[in-house]
């Protein structure tokens, strides 16, 4: 089942790169469809299985990612990949809670093209991010907790 959803994505990525839009001047279409397509790969290898291939989740476990607060927060995308997020989901105390862990062990390469693959999918255009901005968030975080696989 796991390997059929992950051919539905790449027919998904295929698709999305030939169809996309124009793009801010800080990045060459190239680099950007390149990000794209890397982020479609990391996104069904460490996403994909708590936020489903479309993206919507699961109700009261993994929430949606079609939420413009989220797709147009260039620091919040960064933050919830590299230190996850907790909180409340549901009306009732103790229910729904949702726990997403940190993916700081990604590259800062791979969270870059993440976030241009989830923004170019759900959220209407590419957010650019950069490299450096996820290196400096990971700077913030202090030693011990970066864990990226290329530092």
């Amino acid at each position: 089942m796991w390997e059929e959803s992950r051919m539905r994505l790449l027919f998904v990525v295929a698709t999305v790169v030939a169809l996309l839009p124009a793009f801010p001047a800080s990045a060459s279409e190239q680099e950007i469809r390149n990000n794209i397509a890397l982020g479609a790969l990391s996104f069904a290898d460490t996403c994909a299985r708590c936020h489903q291939i479309d993206g919507y989740g699961e109700e009261r476990l993994y929430p949606s990612l079609h939420s413009p607060q989220l797709l147009q927060d260039r620091s919040l995308l960064i933050q919830t990949i590299l230190n996850g997020r907790n909180g409340h989901q549901g009306k009732g105390e103790g229910e729904g809670t949702t726990l997403m862990p940190s993916l700081s062990f990604l590259s800062d390469a791979e969270i870059v093209a993440i976030i241009a693959f989830i923004t170019n999918s759900w959220g209407g255009e590419v957010l650019v991010v950069s490299e450096q901005e996820v290196k400096a968030a990971r700077a913030a975080m202090g030693p011990g907790k970066r864990g990226s696989r290329a530092e």
